[in-house]
């Protein structure tokens, strides 16, 4: 019995500890749906250094185009098009509210949290229009409307921790049960 128990309470242990380490690349990138004449999601809060990606998932042109005149512009996206931008540390702390020039009435945001290194007061972000942004849709684009997200934080607990305490407490249980048969 004893030998039976000791490989399950290792790969408890080791499932609990690959739940509850992070995928590294899901912090860095974001996507943003553009379809059904809206942006998805339509706010957003990122870490300083993040890659946001919109991708036209619609039928019809869209743009990104900043409500307040900051560098967030895209140019016309045609379906399948995507549009990428990199928020700076310089970007802590402010919000890039956009819309779509051709569509007025789709607004939304993206809030960069201030957690990340120096708040500098410029506002320097790279730019970069994917080379799917031409007449017709390329592999790039659909490459990258698979490319990580990451929600908003809520407060709430995490599942992975959640799930890795879970497993940690059947591997105890499991030590405690076979001290007591021996």
């Amino acid at each position: 019995m004893r030998r039976f128990l000791v490989p399950v309470i290792l790969a408890l242990v080791m499932a609990a500890m690959l739940i509850s380490t992070p995928a590294a690349s899901a912090q860095n990138e974001m996507t943003v749906s553009i379809q059904d004449f809206s942006f998805d999601p339509d706010q957003i809060t990122v870490a300083p250094g993040t890659t946001v990606t919109w991708v036209n998932d619609g039928q019809t042109p869209h743009t990104v185009t900043s409500t307040d005149g900051k560098d967030l512009d895209s140019a016309t996206l045609q379906p399948g098009d995507s549009y990428s931008f990199t928020f700076e540390d310089g970007d802590a702390g402010e919000t890039y509210a956009y819309h779509c020039s051709i569509h007025p009435q789709m607004t939304a945001s993206v809030k960069v949290s201030s957690g990340g290194g120096g708040g500098g007061a410029s506002t320097s972000a790279s730019a970069s229009m994917s080379s799917s942004a031409s007449a017709s849709a390329s592999p790039a684009a659909s490459a990258s409307a698979s490319a990580p997200q990451r929600l908003a934080e809520t407060g709430g607990i995490s599942l992975p921790l959640v799930a890795a305490a879970a497993l940690l407490g059947l591997g105890i249980g499991a030590v405690v049960a076979i001290r007591r048969t021996s």
